[in-house]
């Protein structure tokens, strides 16, 4: 049951590669508008998400009993000075942690997949919704970095 929720989780990284191979500095930390998100601030938002859900994790296994962390995702993105940082430095990052928490998840038997928490909604997930949730939410984020592309050639095709 496991293994295929694993790869998933593990495979988000090189969906992200994916997308922004061959994008110029540039077109990386390109915004539509100051309120809005480069791609380097939807990288550096996926980042700091994978962060949150290694800390979501533990207190899950070590069986926490307060409610499991939410963010606050543009006072964090804007915070960090993201959109000076380096993709690639994001991405490296992004693949250490998911790495990391690939072997721990690989460690987890069976039963350890359904220890569960509460989430800042009240709403109870186990281990492998956390996992899910968070690689469904990296390929929502990819649809937003096609958006941003798709606004950059709409607003400058010489970008």
């Amino acid at each position: 049951m496991s293994e295929p929720i694993i790869e998933d989780f593990l495979d988000t990284h090189a969906r992200l590669q994916r997308a922004i191979e061959g994008e110029s500095e540039s077109r990386l930390t390109w915004k539509a508008a100051a309120e809005s998100w480069s791609i380097t601030e939807v990288l550096g938002h996926l980042a700091d998400h994978a962060i949150v859900v290694s800390f979501r994790l533990r207190a899950v296994l070590a069986g926490a009993a307060e409610t499991l962390p939410a963010f606050s995702q543009n006072e964090w993105v804007e915070s960090q000075h993201t959109n000076e940082a380096s993709a690639a430095d994001i991405l490296d990052f992004f693949r250490a942690q998911l790495q990391y928490n690939g072997r721990l998840l690989r460690r987890l038997e069976p039963h350890e997949w359904e220890k569960s928490g509460v989430n800042v909604k009240g709403e109870t997930v186990r281990i492998a919704d956390i996992v899910r949730g968070f690689s469904a939410h990296v390929d929502r984020h990819l649809g937003q970095i096609d958006r941003i592309k798709a606004a950059q050639k709409a607003a400058s095709p010489s970008l």
